[in-house]
């Protein structure tokens, strides 16, 4: 009986590999670090094949753990971080490190072609914002310093589509992954051929794999991966999502009533609207094909979210403060005093750095803390307010919470309070993995589409409702934050 899924979320720091039931439910976790070398000129790379065994390890020790696991698994769905990219040659040998999408070694680039006037048109074909670490940025770096290195590789692929084709042996690719990575014609649906020729790389288009639909089969897993993993040889493997795209499906988001916030590393915040809108000149961040080309998802974000409370509680605190010590010295924390502001940049890219600003003699680790929980939710509300000014219509009714503020209580009602919307947490603590879980469901013969999976796999665990008292505060607060931020840049570098 075929009646599980396996799903593999590949993230910045960790792989986790889920078994699921048909209604989400997981029954086995296993986790595997991988290592990510942060250079100190602004490159961030991960070693494909170390990413791989250690991927492959996990799913090994998840299915040991029952012998009829393996059996069981109707398909396997993979999510993993967006943009950046891992280049493999035909036979799925790396043929460099992998590129995290913090990595910021094309910004220069990306400078350049926004004072020469070249960024709007190519833009313009991918319906999104060019950024440093979005792919299209860094194969027009790397087939500039790196043109040998790319002769050799077959193929661009994300960080799911890898951990697929080691799984499978079949390049391709989904929609989500391509679209939101800047590679892809948003009026063709097709691989954005006029951009690479702008950039002088019209090769890269004979390096870009097939693209599936989200739920449908990618590939089976070979006989090589199923000797080393334990699985099924010829076991399906789904299309898939990245991840943001995934956390939005796992979070119970179908249609335009609910705004997702994922803050981890990045405050990514997601929005669906109709395929085919018109979206102006504030072009978003990410723009992607989404839900087997259902709808749009358009997403703003920066690396400026929960990441900034893990740096201070190690590196600034010493480990002398647990996170729920800090939960709860914000939870009895008043909230309508005065404190010091913190800019949630530590990872993020010059000429934005992490700053507290305004600390006075009154400020503690309490305030800093809470400044901390504060700054996070002002930029995702700053990234939540630049979204929803390309509805058309009435805007979303909710906000879904995922990623490591939603784990807070604290945190959750500070999200609500200083967006005065409700938060919504997901009762799954691995929205991601569900999201990748729900398209493997559909591609297995669990669920007919992805509607219907959602709807029998995603579930809101808790609820917070915006304190009306604390609204004005806030509002105000949240002006400071922005005068602050925009001063900061303004400074000569």
């Amino acid at each position: 009986m075929r009646d599980l899924v396996l799903a593999i979320d590949a993230g910045g720091t960790a792989v986790k590999v889920l078994l699921l039931d048909a209604a989400g439910q997981t029954l086995g976790l296993r986790m595997a670090a991988v290592v990510t070398t942060h250079h100190p000129d602004g490159r961030v790379e991960r070693d494909a094949e170390a990413f791989w065994q250690a991927t492959a390890a996990a799913i090994t020790a998840v299915l040991a753990e029952d012998p009829a696991r393996a059996g069981r698994v109707a398909a396997i769905g993979c999510t993993g971080f967006g943009n950046g990219g891992f280049f493999v040659d035909a036979s799925g040998r790396a043929t460099r490190p992998g590129i995290v999408s913090v990595d910021h070694r094309a910004q220069p680039l990306v400078t350049r072609l926004q004072a020469e006037g070249h960024a709007v048109g190519i833009s313009a074909v991918s319906g999104q914002k060019l950024w440093g670490g979005q792919t299209l940025m860094q194969l027009a770096h790397l087939a500039a310093a790196e043109p040998e290195v790319m002769a050799q590789t077959s193929w661009v692929l994300s960080c799911k589509d890898y951990i697929r084709m080691c799984l499978t042996g079949t390049a391709c690719a989904d929609a989500t992954d391509v679209s939101g990575s800047g590679l892809m014609d948003m009026d063709s649906g097709g691989y954005a051929a006029q951009a690479f020729a702008a950039l002088n790389m019209p090769e890269i288009a004979g390096k870009m794999p097939p693209m599936v639909e989200n739920s449908a089969v990618g590939g089976m897993v070979s006989a090589a991966a199923a000797a080393q993993t334990g699985l099924r040889a010829g076991t399906p493997v789904a299309g898939s999502m990245m991840d943001v795209a995934a956390c939005a499906l796992g979070a119970g988001s179908v249609g335009t009533d609910h705004l997702v916030m994922i803050a981890g590393t990045w405050a990514i915040n997601c929005l669906e609207i109709a395929r085919g809108s018109a979206l102006g000149t504030a072009l978003p961040l990410m723009n992607m094909l989404h839900r087997d080309g259902q709808c749009q998802l358009l997403c703003e974000g920066s690396p400026s979210s929960a990441a900034n409370l893990g740096w201070y509680l190690t590196r600034g605190l010493g480990g002398r403060v647990s996170l729920a010590e800090a939960n709860e010295m914000v939870a009895t924390s008043p909230v309508q005093t005065r404190r010091c502001h913190f800019l949630p940049y530590v990872y993020g890219a010059a000429p934005r750095m992490g700053s507290f600003l305004g600390l006075v003699a009154s400020d503690d680790t309490a305030t800093m803390l809470q400044a901390i929980y504060e700054g996070v939710a002002f930029q995702h509300r700053r990234h939540a307010e630049e979204l929803m000014a390309h509805l058309a219509g009435t805007g979303p009714k909710a906000i879904r919470l995922a990623g490591g503020a939603a784990r807070s209580g604290p945190w959750a009602q500070i999200f609500a309070d200083i967006c005065q919307m409700p938060v919504e947490v997901c009762e799954a603590e691995e929205v991601g993995a569900l999201g990748a879980a729900i398209c493997a469901a559909v591609a297995g013969g669990l669920h007919p589409d992805l509607t219907q999976a959602v709807a029998a796999m995603a579930r809101v665990g808790r609820r917070y409702a915006p304190n009306l008292a604390h609204a004005r505060f806030y509002d105000e607060r949240f002006q400071e934050f922005q005068k602050l931020d925009q001063g900061l840049l303004a400074l000569p570098a």
